[in-house]
C-alpha cells in the first residue's frame, strides 16, 4: 500500500479476565447506535485510547474495566494492541500479528512501548503506529515529535470539545503543535526540513567556532605577519636556502676569491661604512633633540590651553558681575562717601556721568569669547600636530637605533675584528648565515601559523558552502511545502463547501458558501469569513471540515492522513433528528465516493433508518438495559 492508513478490525474491553465488549469492525462506515446514556461515547473513548490517545477522564463504568484491546489493520500489516485502563501516559503493549496469533502466543511476543518518546530516546508507541501506518516520522521546529495523541485530535470529534474548535480540546495546546499536525496530515513532509534545521544549527555553531579560532590566531600575530601566505613564505624559504648554500660554498672557496683588488676594495668599504655610522649617529642625535624640543612645546601648549579654558570659563561670570555692578544706583561716592547728585539716566554712569552703551558692552564680551574660542581651537590643533610629530619622530628614532646597532655590529665583525679582507670575507658570510638561520626559524614558525590560518579559512569556506547548500535546499522545501499546502487546503475547502451546501436549509450562509478557510494554528474555521453561527450549525461546520479533510485524503494519496475518522457528535448541541440523519447520509456518500481504503466510525442515538442495516451498524442497538459494557454496572454514560 502506497498511502498512509490504519483502521480498527476488532475492539475488546476486559474486566476480571472476561470481555465486557467485543465487536469486529470493517473498512467503510461503522455505526454504533443506541439510546443516550447507553455507553456509546465510552466506546469512542476506548478507541481513542487504544490508538494512543492520552485520555484519563474515565466515567465510573469505564474506570471499573481493566484493559482495552484492539486488532489494528495498517498499511504495513496487522498489529494487536492492549493497554491498561489507567493514566493518560500508560504504556501500550504491541503484538505484531492478529488477535488470534496473539492469543495463541500467550505472554510471548508482546512488547511494551511508552506512549511518547522518552528522554533516553527509546522507541515509542507513536513511532510504531506512524511507521506501520506509512506516516513518516513527524517532526517540526515548533512541535518536535508529533505523537499519535496529537494526530488523533484531528480525526476524533468528541462531545466535550466546543463546536468552534477544529482539534479535540486539550488543556495544554499550542499553535505550533496544531500547525505541525495540520501540515503533516495535508502531506507536508517536515522531517527533512527539520533535519536540515538541526544540521544548520550545528554548521552555524561550527562556523562560529572556526571564525573565533581564526580571529584569535590572527590577533596573536604581528600586523606584518597576519597577511602572510603559505606560498609567499615557501618562496622566501627557497630563496634563503639557496643563499645559504651559495654563502657556504663561498666560505669553502675563500682563497680563490681574495686578491690585491679585494684588499683595496676592503679599505674603501671600511671608510664608507665608518662614514655611514657617523651619519646615522648624527641623525639619531637630531631626532633626540627634536623630540626633547617637542616635549617642551607640548607642555607649554598644554598649560596655555588650560589657561585659555579657565579664562573662557570665567568670562560669563565677569560679564554677569559687570551687569550687576552697573545696575547699582550709588547715592554716595564709594571712595569718599560724599553725596552724589548724578543723573539716574540708564545710558550714563551713575558715578562719573559718562555715556554708556549696554549693547556695546555685550558686543565686547562676545568678541572676547570668540577670540578665546579661536585661540583654544588653534592651540589644540597645534598641540595635536606636535604630538603627532613627536610620535612619528619616536618611531623613526627606534628604527634608526635598530639600524645603527646592526651597522655597528656588522662593522665590528667585518672591519675591526677581521685583520684583512679574507677574514672579513669569511666573517661577513658567517654573520649572514646566522641571520639566515634566525630568519629560517622565524619563517618556519610563521609558515606553521599561516598554514593553520589557511587551514581554518579553508574549513570555514567549506562549512559556509555547506550552509549555503542547506539553506538553498530549505528554500526549495519551503516552496514545495507552500505549494502542497495550497493544493491540499484548496481540496479540503472544495469538499467542505460541497458538504455544507448539502446540509438542510437551516443556515442561509451554507447554501451559497464561497470559501471555507481552515486555520490549523488558530484552531478555527471560517465560512466566507464568518465563524459565528447557531450551535447546531457550528457542529455541522466542524464535522463538514473534518469529513472534508478525510474525504480529500481518500482521493489524494499525497495526504498523510490515516484515512480514519471517529465521530461522537453527529447530533450534538441540540441538533434536530432530520438534520442529523441528513449528515449521516453525507458521511455514507463520502465513503462510497472514496478511492482509497478507509474507515469511519460514528455514534448516534438517532440513526438514519436507511442506514440501520448490517452493512453499516456495529453491534446491537444499545439501551439502558443492554449497555455497550455488559455486566459492569450502571452509569450516566453517553
Amino acid at each position: 500500500m502506497s498511502y498512509s492508513q490504519f483502521h480498527i478490525k476488532r475492539l475488546r474491553v476486559m474486566q476480571g479476565g472476561d470481555p465486557v465488549y467485543d465487536q469486529t469492525f470493517h473498512t467503510g462506515v461503522n455505526i454504533i447506535r443506541g439510546e443516550n446514556g447507553s455507553g456509546k461515547s465510552t466506546i469512542a473513548d476506548f478507541i481513542f485510547y487504544v490508538l494512543g490517545g492520552e485520555f484519563d477522564n474515565w466515567k465510573s463504568v469505564a474506570a471499573n474495566c481493566d484493559e482495552v484491546q484492539a486488532e489494528i489493520g495498517t498499511a504495513s500489516g496487522l498489529l494487536t494492541v492492549k493497554r491498561s485502563i489507567d493514566r493518560a501516559q500508560t504504556p501500550a503493549s504491541v503484538f505484531f500479528g492478529s488477535f488470534e496469533e496473539a492469543s495463541a502466543q500467550g505472554l510471548d511476543g508482546w512488547q511494551s512501548y511508552p506512549i511518547r518518546r522518552t528522554a533516553s530516546g527509546s522507541e515509542s508507541f507513536s513511532q510504531i503506529m506512524f511507521r506501520a501506518s506509512g506516516i513518516p516520522e513527524a517532526q517540526s521546529q515548533g512541535a518536535a515529535n508529533i505523537t499519535m495523541n496529537q494526530l488523533l485530535r484531528l480525526v476524533y470529534a468528541d462531545q466535550r470539545t466546543p463546536a468552534a474548535f477544529l482539534f479535540r480540546y486539550e488543556s495544554f495546546d499550542t499553535g505550533e503543535i496544531r500547525e505541525a499536525v495540520g501540515d503533516l496530515v495535508c502531506g507536508i513532509r517536515g522531517y527533512e526540513s527539520y533535519e536540515i534545521e538541526l544540521e544548520l544549527r550545528k554548521l552555524n555553531k561550527q562556523f562560529d567556532e572556526l571564525d573565533a579560532q581564526y580571529k584569535s590566531l590572527l590577533k596573536s600575530l604581528p600586523e606584518e605577519e597576519a597577511l602572510a601566505r603559505v606560498e609567499s613564505i615557501d618562496s622566501r624559504l627557497k630563496e634563503l636556502e639557496a643563499e645559504y648554500a651559495r654563502l657556504s660554498e663561498e666560505i669553502a672557496n675563500v682563497d680563490d676569491r681574495i686578491d690585491d683588488q679585494e684588499v683595496r676594495a676592503f679599505l674603501d668599504e671600511r671608510k664608507k661604512a665608518a662614514a655611514d655610522i657617523r651619519r646615522h649617529r648624527g641623525r639619531i642625535a637630531e631626532l633626540e633633540q627634536q623630540i626633547h624640543t617637542n616635549d617642551l612645546e607640548v607642555a607649554d601648549l598644554t598649560n596655555f590651553i588650560a589657561h585659555l579654558e579657565e579664562l573662557s570659563e570665567k568670562l560669563p561670570k565677569a560679564k554677569k558681575s559687570s551687569e550687576i555692578i552697573g545696575s547699582i544706583e550709588f547715592t554716595h561716592c564709594p571712595a569718599c562717601l560724599a553725596p552724589l547728585n548724578g543723573t539716574s539716566d540708564p545710558d550714563h554712569c551713575v558715578l562719573c556721568g559718562s555715556e554708556t552703551d549696554p549693547e556695546q558692552e555685550r558686543s565686547r564680551y562676545l568678541q572676547i569669547k570668540l577670540d578665546l574660542d579661536i585661540q583654544i581651537r588653534e592651540s589644540r590643533q597645534l598641540l595635536s600636530d606636535k604630538e603627532t610629530g613627536t610620535s612619528n619622530a619616536k618611531k623613526e628614532l627606534r628604527r634608526l637605533r635598530s639600524d645603527y646597532q646592526e651597522q655597528l655590529s656588522e662593522f665590528t665583525v667585518r672591519y675591526e675584528i677581521s685583520n684583512g679582507p679574507r677574514e672579513s670575507f669569511v666573517a661577513e658570510r658567517y654573520q649572514r648565515l646566522g641571520q639566515i638561520d634566525r630568519e629560517l626559524t622565524q619563517l618556519s614558525r610563521l609558515r606553521e601559523r599561516a598554514g593553520e590560518l589557511e587551514g581554518i579559512s579553508t574549513r570555514k569556506a567549506a562549512v559556509q558552502a555547506e550552509i549555503d547548500k542547506k539553506k538553498d535546499r530549505q528554500k526549495a522545501l519551503d516552496a514545495a511545502s507552500s505549494r502542497r499546502r495550497r493544493i491540499a487546503l484548496t481540496h479540503v475547502s472544495e469538499k467542505a463547501k460541497t458538504f455544507l451546501r448539502q446540509d438542510l436549509d437551516r443556515q442561509d450562509e451554507f447554501r451559497h458558501a464561497d470559501s471555507v478557510e481552515v486555520n490549523f494554528r488558530d484552531n478555527s474555521i471560517l465560512v466566507d469569513g464568518d465563524l459565528n453561527f447557531a450551535e447546531s450549525s457550528n457542529v455541522i461546520v466542524k464535522n463538514s471540515v473534518i469529513l472534508a479533510l478525510f474525504a480529500a485524503a481518500t482521493e489524494d494519496e499525497e495526504f498523510l492522513h490515516p484515512r480514519f475518522l471517529l465521530m461522537d457528535n453527529v447530533e450534538d448541541k441540540g441538533m434536530e433528528d432530520k438534520r442529523s440523519h441528513n449528515f449521516q447520509d453525507i458521511i455514507v456518500k463520502a465513503s462510497k465516493a472514496a478511492k482509497l481504503d478507509h474507515q469511519i466510525i460514528f455514534t448516534t442515538s438517532t440513526i438514519n433508518p436507511e442506514l440501520a442495516g448490517d452493512d453499516y451498524t456495529i453491534g446491537p442497538h444499545y439501551t439502558h438495559d443492554h449497555r455497550t459494557l455488559r455486566n459492569v454496572g450502571d452509569s450516566d454514560e453517553e
